[in-house]
C-alpha cells in the first residue's frame, strides 16, 4: 500500500534523484539528501537555483549552504494550520510533509470516536500531528524530549488559532512518561508515534529503535481506553518496512479487532514519472472511519 503526501500552496515536492529531494517552502526551493533516491533526476533544471542545499557529513550530521539570505523562520500555511519552518542542523525544515498523507485519516478517526477523543501523541516534535488532531476535537498530550521542539509546536498552535486548544505539552523521555502514564491509570482513545532511529532523552537517556521499541509499544497497549479508536505508527529507519510495522501493532489486533493496514510514504511531484519513498507506516482502527 503507497499512501501519497499531500501538497498545498505553500509547499511543494518537485524532484528527486542523484540521492537528493527537491521542494518548495514557501518562496524558497531546498535540495535535501534522499539515500533511497538512487535514479536519475527527471528535472535537473529545476536544481540550479536552490536557496538552501544541506550536505550530509561522513562522519554523521551535516551543513548547510545557502545561495541567499534567508530569514530565521517563515510561515507556512496549509489549510488554516501556520508552521514555522526553517533550515535545520539535521536537515529538517520543521514540518515533515510525507506525514500529510495520513492528516485526513487521524481527523476522520477523532471525529468518529464516541465523545472527546484522547490522543497521546509521542516523539511529537513540533506539532503538525498535534495541531491536527486537536483541530479535529481531541484532547492531546503531546511529548517530546527537546524542549525547543515543544516551544515550536506551541508556536505553531498559536499561529493556527489553536493556544487554548485542550493540548498537554510535555517534555519527558518517551519511554519514562509512558511508564508512568501507565502507573497513574491514564488512559488513551488514539496514539500517534514516529520514533526516531536514535535520540536521547531529557536525562540523556539513549533511544535506539531497535532495542527500545518494542518494550515501549507493549507499555503502550494498556493505555488505551475501553473504547479505543486508532493507533498511527510511522517510521524512517533503514532497514524497517511495512510489514515489520504491521507486525509490531498485532497485539492490537489481538485484544481489540478491527483493522490493521501498513505500507510506505510517498511523495509525488507532478510531472514526475517516479515517487519517492518517504518511511513507512502501519495504522490500526477499531472500526473503518
Amino acid at each position: 500500500m503507497e499512501a501519497i503526501a499531500r501538497t498545498c500552496a505553500e509547499y511543494e515536492f518537485l524532484d528527486a534523484g542523484d540521492g537528493g529531494r527537491l521542494e518548495r517552502f514557501g518562496p524558497y526551493v531546498f535540495n535535501r539528501p534522499s539515500p533511497v533516491a538512487l535514479w536519475r533526476r527527471e528535472h535537473p533544471a529545476l536544481w540550479k537555483d536552490c536557496a538552501g542545499d544541506y550536505h550530509r557529513s561522513s562522519s554523521g550530521g551535516g551543513h548547510w549552504t545557502f545561495s541567499r539570505k534567508l530569514p530565521e523562520t517563515w510561515p507556512l500555511r496549509w489549510d488554516d494550520l501556520v508552521f514555522h519552518v526553517k533550515p535545520t542542523g539535521f536537515g529538517h525544515m520543521g514540518l515533515f510533509p510525507e506525514h500529510t498523507c495520513h492528516w485526513d485519516w487521524v481527523g476522520r478517526q477523532v471525529r468518529q470516536s464516541e465523545g472527546t477523543c484522547r490522543v497521546l501523541h509521542l516523539f511529537a516534535y513540533t506539532g503538525a500531528m498535534t495541531l491536527m488532531a486537536a483541530r479535529a476535537g481531541a484532547e492531546v498530550c503531546h511529548v517530546d524530549a527537546v524542549p525547543d521542539m515543544n516551544d515550536w509546536a506551541r508556536r505553531n498552535a498559536e499561529s493556527s488559532g489553536l493556544a487554548k486548544a485542550p493540548i498537554r505539552w510535555i517534555s519527558d523521555d518517551v519511554s519514562k512518561f509512558v511508564a508512568r502514564e501507565g502507573r497513574r491509570g491514564r488512559q488513551y482513545d488514539g496514539i500517534i508515534l514516529d520514533p526516531p532511529s536514535y535520540g536521547k532523552g531529557t536525562g540523556g537517556e539513549k533511544w535506539i529503535i531497535e532495542e527500545n521499541l518494542l518494550p515501549l509499544l507493549e507499555m503502550l497497549l494498556p493505555l488505551m481506553s475501553a473504547k479505543p479508536r486508532f493507533v498511527l505508527f510511522t517510521c524512517h529507519t533503514l532497514g524497517f518496512s511495512p510489514a515489520l510495522m504491521k507486525n509490531l501493532l498485532v497485539p492490537w489486533i489481538e485484544s481489540f479487532g478491527g483493522q490493521l493496514e501498513a505500507g510506505t510514504m510517498v511523495m509525488q511531484a507532478r510531472g514526475c514519472k517516479r515517487v519517492l519513498p518517504a518511511g513507512f507506516f502501519a495504522r490500526w482502527q477499531k472500526d473503518r472511519a
